[in-house]
């Protein structure tokens, strides 16, 4: 059979068309925030006075995030003008690539049922229309994605896998501080390889250099300003001063994370009863067949390495960085799936087996893509005031705009954008006619409370 016709390679086509449409086509009923918005205009500021970026936004914890949203913004921002929805295609692409790279793998090592269903949770998930936000989580699905396939493909392809899987969680971390969480995850991605450390020694410390040399900017930055921004996350993460304050708050922080597994951003999601399910359903089957299945055992630990990092680093009330751990259940989904159908059709003939496995995989697919599809119409329907649609009428229509100073504004640099609800809108102009959005903003007094002057600004 000719290459072009592979099966496995139809099956990551289908499913990176598949993923890249439910994550651009509503791009006009994305959310669109200050948040994205400043980041938006930081990358359009870089690309217009080419500079690298050495920081990004200020979190809630009142301390500048690292630049990786901003550069990773910055090559979508210089192809589309700095118009929001061209970087949502791009994120998208990004997304639907990694998915697609994991459902080949998958196929190729475990096999084409717990591919398909894995790939049916990916495509209508509730991280799905994150993707759109252009935000830090809009690129969790692609990253963990990458990370197990890398993971995956260590066992028995090329040794080079490794320096991906230590990589990512330093790269990811310059994105948002939440990506250190996933070296717990790389760590057991190295065990379960099953390779010598002598022939992995070097791909890891390859790893460990690249990411080392990307964090140089940001370090160079909160040198000058005497790591102020990493003493605010450590205490701010971590506000018990006691052991048993620490253990208490932990405890909780516990079973609130294992109550949201599942779930979106913000609430339950149709889809949650059927990932919980699934997940549970993998451990069950395997427990019955007295196997311990790779295929459910890789992605469990790497649910709980990653989870019990974000439950020790005081994160585990954070339903955004809960959403880390979706790819996993999914994958475990596809797990339950393919047990179940070589369960049902241990004593039957072949014909009837294969039968009966399209039937069951099917129903599953089905069950999935009915219920993330209610998902996704609920996020469409959802805050039609708060989208990006509405935020171009706004600013198209040319009227005068509400600005809401932020309390962190005052904290970003004197060359920052503005921050604060309206400022949004001041972007959208800035794109359409470059300068106006400055000048508007300048006539709102939204600079008023930065800390000296900006010698670049327009």
């Amino acid at each position: 059979m000719s290459r072009s016709r592979d099966p496995l390679l139809v099956l990551a086509a289908a499913v990176f068309i598949a993923s890249l449409a439910t994550r651009t086509i509503w791009w006009s009923h994305a959310y669109f925030h200050p948040d994205e918005s400043t980041a938006l205009w930081m990358a359009l500021d870089a690309v217009r006075h080419p500079v690298l970026p050495d920081h990004g936004l200020v979190s809630h914890y009142q301390a500048f995030q690292p630049p990786g949203l901003v550069w990773i913004t910055a090559p979508f921002v210089a192809i589309g003008g700095g118009r929001p929805e061209v970087v949502i295609v791009g994120f998208g692409v990004l997304n639907a690539a990694a998915i697609a790279f994991l459902a080949h793998t998958v196929a190729r090592a475990w096999g084409v049922v717990q591919a398909v269903v894995m790939s049916a949770f990916l495509t209508v998930g509730p991280d799905a229309p994150m993707s759109m936000w252009i935000w830090h989580p809009s690129l969790f699905t692609g990253t963990v994605s990458l990370l197990i396939a890398a993971g995956i493909r260590l066992r028995s392809g090329s040794r080079w896998w490794a320096g991906v899987i230590v990589a990512i969680p330093g790269l990811y971390a310059l994105i948002h501080y939440s990506g250190f969480v996933l070296f717990a995850s790389a760590v057991v991605l190295l065990l379960m390889s099953r390779r010598r450390r002598t022939d992995l020694a070097v791909p890891i410390l390859a790893g460990l250099a690249l990411t080392l040399v990307a964090w140089v900017p940001f370090l160079v930055f909160e040198a000058h300003r005497d790591w102020e921004d990493f003493r605010l996350i450590l205490h701010g993460s971590d506000t018990q001063h006691t052991l048993l304050g620490k253990l208490h708050e932990r405890l909780h922080a516990t079973t609130f994370a294992v109550k949201h597994l599942g779930r979106g951003v913000y609430s339950r999601v149709h889809l949650t009863p059927l990932i919980l399910a699934g997940a549970i359903g993998s451990v069950l089957l395997a427990a019955r067949r007295r196997f311990a299945d790779v295929t459910m055992v890789l992605p469990a630990l790497v649910l709980a390495a990653g989870l019990a990092a974000q439950i020790a680093t005081n994160q585990g009330r954070r339903t955004d960085v809960l959403m880390l751990w979706l790819p996993p259940l999914y994958i475990m989904c596809g797990s339950a799936v393919a047990q179940l159908c070589d369960l049902a059709s241990a004593h039957l003939k072949a014909f009837s087996a294969r039968a009966l496995r399209v039937s069951i995989a099917s129903a599953a697919v089905a069950a999935v893509v009915l219920a993330g599809g209610l998902d996704l119409h609920r996020f469409i329907d959802g805050s039609p005031q708060l989208t990006l649609g509405h935020a171009l009428g706004v600013a198209r229509a040319g009227g005068p705009v509400g600005f809401t100073l932020n309390s962190a504004d005052g904290l970003y640099l004197a060359c920052d954008p503005p921050y604060g609800w309206g400022s949004q809108i001041w972007y959208l102009e800035e794109v359409e006619h470059p300068g106006e959005g400055i000048r508007a903003a300048t006539r709102a007094h939204a600079f008023a409370n930065r800390h000296g002057g900006c010698t670049t600004r327009r």
